[in-house]
């Protein structure tokens, strides 16, 4: 062989030893660590916009996956009995927000069981994100923790409603400021929505009467804890 062939084909054996190597080294796919909305109890408006874009850019696809991971690492009636927050929960409040519906009609609710509102005066029509609300550029949960008869949905269920029956978005939300938010949060309290709730109400197989000053104390929080 010339010194030319000789070359080439100890370049080449080289070549085959350095792919070797790097195809024996384990692959690992490294993701960024979960929003803090699923990590932390205290959340605000703005950790709950950060929690939305996280999925909103890792695509549909990828976004499923991971959902559906973090919802299947607990199970809800043991969280809710023990008053720990849901992670599961969350999930179907960032289902809500990254859905949009295919036509005119909202995404029902999820099936996980009650929460201290007045559901009764609350209509999808003026809460099509119950038990989440958007307001000017931000979005509020109305309530935490549901009172369980039964059994609940299953979260995974509820995401694969969202996705049968939504259309995943596109585009980022606006992640709000203190000041932002402070603002939506009034907006929201003085919407015609709010003040049609009937905070104290009975009917043909319910009655009820509950706070409304707690509930805008928790939203309020929403805002002002806000850095």
């Amino acid at each position: 062989m010339t010194r030319s062939c000789l070359e080439t084909a100890s370049s080449f054996r080289l070549l085959c030893k350095l792919l070797y190597f790097v195809l024996s080294i384990p692959f690992c796919v490294c993701h960024a660590e979960i929003p803090n909305l699923f990590r932390e109890r205290s959340f605000n408006a703005s950790t709950i916009a950060e929690a939305v874009n996280y999925f909103a850019a890792l695509g549909e696809d990828a976004a499923n996956i991971e959902l559906n991971k973090i919802a299947s690492e607990e199970d809800l009636p043991r969280v809710w009995t023990s008053r720990g927050f849901s992670r599961s929960e969350r999930v179907s409040w960032i289902c809500r927000i990254l859905f949009r519906p295919k036509g005119t009609a909202p995404l029902r609710r999820p099936w996980f069981g009650a929460l201290q509102l007045p559901f009764e005066t609350m209509p999808v029509s003026k809460w099509p994100l119950y038990p989440v609300a958007a307001s000017g550029k931000s979005y509020f949960v109305l309530s935490e923790g549901y009172a369980v008869a039964g059994l609940p949905e299953d979260p995974k269920h509820y995401i694969a409603y969202c996705r049968t029956t939504g259309v995943f978005r596109k585009h980022p939300v606006t992640v709000p400021t203190r000041a932002q938010a402070q603002k939506d949060a009034i907006a929201l309290r003085q919407s015609p929505a709010w003040r049609a709730i009937k905070w104290k109400d009975s009917g043909q197989g319910f009655s009820y009467a509950m706070s409304e000053e707690k509930t805008w104390k928790f939203v309020r929080a929403q805002a002002d804890s806000i850095k």
